[in-house]
């Protein structure tokens, strides 16, 4: 009877040995059988994003940072027919934080700036087919335009009134893209100054960014999680003052790809984007940016 009890005691201590290094234990009719477990499966999604700017009709402005409305609609009639669909940044931090669902081919649209021409141009195009975009203004440009209300796509910038149309149609996510620091002076965007000290610099960019983020709640009646990085320009430190205010995704301007896991915020805090030019077929575009 002892001896029984102790080469049960011996067995149990053999299966919890095999499991701790990694072995399933499963029991069958010739006894137990030791098998390599199943590693643990870290999910992550390829998610292509885009950078418009403006839209604008006229060929003569047409450059690095505006396309023609006929450009943005070819692009997303070419990946609606290849089978993407569009979402939100706020998405992909539902997907990671929460554990949404995404459809199988997801890829992100995002406007910079924020533009009025967008919301003349775009705006129809996207809600008639279904086409989320994410729109990133500059506070100080919709404090101009609110203030004069002249509505020209050659030159506006939206209103606050506008910016929440926008967020209450489902089409746009707003997303935070400074107040007053989409400029290359004495501060290149919002990039950390030669010699600034940390504490300088949390205070500017808590000012101006956590600033516009104030505004926007108050005015617009939405408060982003999503910031876009002005230029592209950025500082390792901004990243957790960045968080500190809020934001749960930074957007760059580095074109590569993007691999988005489940449960890593981290892989939020460096969304890259591929700015869309003039000059280039959508086939040619779409080339680079659905590339793996």
């Amino acid at each position: 009877m002892y001896l029984c009890v102790r080469f049960k005691k011996f067995i149990l201590l053999v299966c919890a040995a095999m499991v701790i290094a990694g072995f399933a234990v499963k029991l069958t009719a010739d006894g137990l059988r030791y098998e390599p477990a199943a590693a643990e499966v870290n999910e992550e999604i390829f998610v292509p994003v885009i950078m418009y700017h403006s839209l604008l009709k006229d060929p003569a402005r047409a450059g690095d940072y505006v396309v023609s409305p006929e450009t943005f609609e070819a692009d997303m009639t070419y990946l609606l027919d290849n089978g993407y669909t569009t979402i939100f940044v706020k998405d992909l931090v539902d997907y990671v934080e929460n554990g949404a669902d995404l459809p199988e081919k997801p890829v992100v649209v995002t406007f910079d700036d924020g533009y009025y021409n967008v919301m003349e141009y775009a705006y129809p195009f996207m809600r008639e087919n279904d086409i989320k975009g994410v729109m990133n203004v500059v506070g100080l440009y919709s404090e101009q335009s609110t203030a004069e209300d002249e509505h020209n796509p050659a030159y506006s910038y939206l209103t606050w009134e506008e910016i929440y149309e926008l967020e209450q149609s489902g089409v746009f996510e707003i997303g935070n893209h400074t107040y007053d620091m989409h400029s290359i002076g004495v501060r290149s965007g919002c990039k950390k100054k030669y010699g600034e000290n940390t504490d300088t610099y949390r205070t500017a960019l808590t000012e101006d960014i956590g600033g516009l983020q104030k505004t926007l709640a108050e005015k617009s009646k939405v408060t982003p999680v999503t910031f876009a990085y002005p230029y592209g320009f950025i500082s390792e430190e901004s990243v957790p003052i960045l968080s500190e205010i809020g934001f749960k995704a930074l957007l760059t301007c580095y074109e590569k790809p993007n691999y988005i896991s489940r449960d890593d915020p981290e892989c939020l805090l460096h969304i890259n984007r591929y700015n869309r030019p003039a000059g280039v077929s959508t086939e040619e575009f779409m080339e680079k940016l659905l590339k793996k």
